[in-house]
C-alpha cells in the first residue's frame, strides 16, 4: 500500500470528515500538479522553451528582479531559478542588468525576442483557459483559489 493512500485510509478511519476531505483535497491538487506541469510544457515547447523558463520570463515581464526574489515569489530554490536565467540570458530572451540596491545580485529583465516567446505562451495559456473554464462558474473558482490560499498559510505556518 503506497504512504499516500496509507494516510488518507487513516484519516478516514479516524472519523474526522475534514480530516478526510483534506486529503482527497491534497491528492487531487498533487494530481492536477502534475497535468498544469505537462500541459504547461506542452504549451512552452513550440516556442523552444519549457513550463519553468515561461515562469521566469513571466516573473520578470513587467518589471526586472534579482533572481532571489524571483525565486521567492515562485516558491523555488534560488540556484534552479538561476540555471533557468542562466539558460534565458545565454539564449538571448532575458538579460543581466545592474542593480543599483545591490552590486553582486544583477536584475533579470525580459529581451523584446524572450517578450515576444512569453506572448505566444501567454496566447495559447488563454485560449486553454476559456476552453477548460467554460460553464464553470467563476464564484467557484474564486471559492477553490481562497480555500487553497488558507490551506497554504496553514501549511506555510507548520515548516521548521
Amino acid at each position: 500500500m503506497s504512504d499516500k493512500l496509507a494516510i488518507r485510509q487513516h484519516a478516514v478511519k479516524s472519523g474526522d470528515q475534514a480530516c478526510a476531505a483534506y486529503s482527497a483535497l491534497i491528492d487531487q491538487v498533487g494530481r492536477l500538479a502534475g497535468i498544469v506541469e505537462a500541459i504547461g510544457n506542452g504549451i512552452a515547447r513550440p516556442t523552444g522553451q519549457s513550463l519553468a523558463r515561461w515562469q521566469v520570463l513571466a516573473a520578470v515581464e513587467d518589471e526586472a528582479a534579482p533572481v532571489g526574489a524571483i525565486a521567492c515569489r515562485l516558491g523555488h530554490a534560488r540556484q534552479s531559478v538561476q540555471r533557468v536565467a542562466d539558460l534565458l540570458v545565454d539564449d538571448g530572451l532575458a538579460s543581466y542588468r545592474p542593480n543599483p540596491a545591490h552590486q553582486r545580485a544583477k536584475l533579470l529583465e525580459v529581451t523584446p525576442t524572450g517578450r515576444a516567446a512569453l506572448h505566444r505562451m501567454q496566447a495559447a495559456y488563454t485560449q486553454l483557459a476559456l476552453r477548460t473554464t467554460q460553464g464553470l462558474d467563476p464564484e467557484r473558482l474564486d471559492l477553490a483559489r481562497e480555500t487553497l490560499s488558507e490551506l497554504q498559510r496553514r501549511l506555510e505556518a507548520e515548516l521548521p
